[in-house]
């Protein structure tokens, strides 16, 4: 049976033996003897003053036995006896376990501290170091048991702030990943020489701020997250307004170029609100409201998207219009049908736009027919190096691009690459191919070597007009040509302008 169990079984059985007979027993004496064991423990006795704790015990115990035995005087004598060991036990460690019990709440208290509980758990903090100092004032008193107590109470509280300022660190690190990711977000956008290096000057910190919370120096981590916060803040928001001032530049001249493609008549009321929106994102710019001017961009963004529909649609609906006319036009104009394959290939793509006008696709739509458009305007050039090669017996390609096929192993030859080449076009590849058709038996086939005639692009109506009106002019001073005549009757007039890319909405029609 060891010491701690030994005592309870003693008091028990002192109070049975005193319940159950009239016989004399020391309790009193006992009783002070297993109570100054107990606070002898609770100054560490067992680590300071063993020897003397020991002989308390072993008293303490003798006196049980001489109780049993009824020899009241030895229990007496045995319980004195064990009080005054464990007073000396008491007086031997008291003053060690102060000192230990003033060691560990300064301690943990300083852990604390490092730990930010100054701000993170200020009520506990302060009653830890309150605590400390009622202790070492109590040591000056010479009242070391109550000085004791307090060095005790000042453990407790230090502890309790550390856990809770340790709770923290997790928050702490969270906030260090989110101000990274917004060093790298920021890092894609335009800033000046001082921003780049504020910004590296902050990960700097942050880094820093990492390696002192692995170090449960927090206190000194937390400075540096907080400034390192400030300016990225600072930076986002000066990068934010120039990003806003860009967008609303971009928005402002998409509007622009959407009115001189007839985006006024299309959709006037939907640009106006364009422009007065950017109008108040730039006002709340101005009085340092980004985030609101945000807001306005993304609705001018919204309103821009729904006119460029409305236009695209508009366009599509008007080209399928001229698209179809042109085909009537050149159908009853091929009347030996040497074009129908062409035409009837046209006609497809007439058809398709309008199923995909009426599904709401209205950029493929135009895409659509203006392909068609293209190829039909194609037909106008292959007739007439058909009637040059019928008047003449030769075509002469002197004054005309001529253009080489070559050979690439990565990037080959096609007609849709020569268009882009040539004309800044790509879907103006059927103009090649009826000029060439000679040439070209498919296509998708054309070999290295061969040369194409690249045709002009035809002019507009207005255009031509004009240029022949200039033309006419020019024969009749200068009399005519060589054999005294001017434009042959049989010249066959230019077809309207095929469009050039400046004309096309390829931009409306993603």
């Amino acid at each position: 049976m060891t010491a701690r169990t030994f005592f309870p079984v003693i008091m028990a059985c002192i109070a049975a033996g005193f319940l159950s007979c009239d016989v004399d027993v020391p309790i009193q004496e006992m009783v002070k003897a297993r109570t100054t064991i107990e606070k002898a423990r609770a100054v560490m006795a067992e680590t300071h003053d063993p020897d003397n704790l020991a002989k308390a015990v072993d008293w303490l115990k003798k006196s049980h036995d001489y109780t049993v035995e009824n020899d009241v005087k030895n229990a007496k004598s045995s319980a004195e006896k064990s009080i005054v060991y464990g007073d000396l036990a008491i007086q031997a460690s008291l003053p060690k376990a102060l000192d230990d019990a003033l060691d560990e709440a300064t301690a943990v208290y300083d852990e604390a501290g490092k730990l930010n509980a100054e701000e993170f758990a200020p009520e506990k903090y302060s009653d830890a170091r309150a605590a400390i100092d009622d202790a070492v004032a109590l040591k000056e008193e010479k009242d070391l048991w109550g000085a004791l107590q307090k060095a005790k109470e000042a453990v407790a509280s230090g502890t309790e702030a550390k856990e809770i300022s340790q709770g923290r660190v997790p928050a702490l690190n969270e906030q260090i990943g989110r101000l990274k990711k917004d060093i790298d977000d920021l890092g894609a956008m335009k800033l000046t020489a001082q921003q780049k290096n504020e910004i590296i000057a902050a990960g700097t910190d942050l880094d820093r701020a990492g390696d002192l919370i692995v170090a449960n120096n927090v206190k000194e981590a937390v400075p540096l997250i907080e400034k390192s916060e400030q300016t990225i803040s600072a930076v986002k928001e000066q990068a934010a307004k120039v990003s806003a001032r860009e967008r609303i530049a971009q928005l402002r001249g998409e509007a622009e170029q959407l009115k001189k493609k007839r985006g006024s008549e299309f959709a006037g009321e939907d640009i106006d609100v364009v422009i007065t929106t950017l109008n108040e994102a730039e006002a709340l710019l101005e009085q340092d409201k980004t985030e609101e001017a945000n807001q306005k961009i993304d609705d001018a963004e919204r309103s821009l998207a729904i006119a460029k529909e409305k236009t695209t649609r508009g366009l599509a609906l008007d080209k399928a219009r001229s698209v179809e006319k042109l085909l009537e036009e050149t159908r009853r104009g091929d009347t030996e049908n040497k074009f129908k394959n062409e035409t009837d290939s046209a006609a497809e793509m007439i058809a398709d736009g309008k199923k995909l006008l009426d599904e709401g696709s209205y950029g493929n739509s135009l895409a659509k027919f203006e392909e068609a458009e293209s190829l039909l305007y194609s037909l106008g050039v292959a007739k007439v190096k058909e009637d040059l090669l019928q008047k003449d017996g030769a075509y002469d390609a002197a004054g005309k691009r001529v253009y080489t096929v070559v050979y690439n192993r990565k990037k080959r030859d096609c007609l849709w690459r020569i268009a882009d080449r040539m004309y800044k076009n790509a879907r103006l590849w059927p103009l090649i191919y009826m000029a060439n058709k000679d040439q070209i038996k498919d296509p998708d086939l054309i070999f290295p070597g061969q040369k194409f005639v690249i045709p002009e692009v035809p002019k507009k109506k207005d255009e031509g007009k004009a240029d022949v009106e200039k033309s006419a002019v020019r024969e009749e001073q200068a009399g005519g040509d060589e054999n005294g005549a001017g434009q042959s009757d049989d010249t066959v007039k230019p077809r309207p302008e095929i469009p050039s890319v400046d004309d096309t909405e390829e931009d409306m029609t993603e």
